[in-house]
């Protein structure tokens, strides 16, 4: 079921993951599947990328549609709680030397609103909160993935740049970071 939001109904919201590359000497949140870059101060917006390979749409235009769309994967997900989020951020889904780190947030959804089983696709979005692990430990709790390549202190400081709290969360797994993130307390301190 597709739910437009009233502009005075404020944003619903979700968690999602996010990888953090360098784009133009600076760190950015993209989205891990489709590589997309999140823009810092202003409002990300879906579009459908179904059947899209090296820039070409397989499908014909005919099928193109706003995002999100009934029938249809594509929008900006959130989901209703952390351990969802982080989930997927440890999932691999191909190794890629760009990745400095990968971070996991809330998000504001609005716009056009498809509700799942787990979360909401939405047609924009912005981060609201950012959690940036910082790994404790002798192992590294993210398969794929390496230890950051820079301090977590030091990411969390660059990602400031979106203008949301932004907080390290010392934790040895996925399980004790979705635990942490799952407190109200948490969105109280910011780095």
């Amino acid at each position: 079921m597709i739910v437009s939001a009233p502009d005075y109904v404020g944003p619903l919201e979700g968690w999602r993951a996010w990888h953090v590359v360098e784009r133009d000497g600076a760190l950015r949140l993209v989205s891990p599947l489709y590589r997309t870059a999140w823009p810092a101060r202003e409002a990300f917006a879906a579009a459908c990328r179904r059947g899209l390979e090296q820039g070409v749409s397989l499908y014909h235009a005919r099928t193109r549609h706003t995002a999100p769309a009934g029938g249809c994967g594509c929008g900006i997900y959130g989901s209703f709680e952390p351990a969802h989020a982080v989930a997927y951020m440890s999932r691999f889904f191909k190794h890629r030397e760009d990745v400095v780190h990968r971070v996991i947030g809330t998000v504001s959804l609005w716009g056009e609103v498809v509700e799942c089983e787990s979360g909401w696709r939405a047609s924009r979005a912005y981060p609201r909160r950012i959690y940036v692990p910082r790994p404790e430990g002798r192992r590294f709790f993210f398969r794929g993935l390496r230890r950051p390549a820079l301090p977590a202190a030091e990411i969390a400081l660059a990602l400031a740049d979106y203008g949301v709290s932004v907080q390290l969360v010392a934790c040895s797994s996925v399980d004790e970071l979705a635990e942490i993130a799952s407190r109200p307390d948490l969105g109280q301190e910011a780095a």
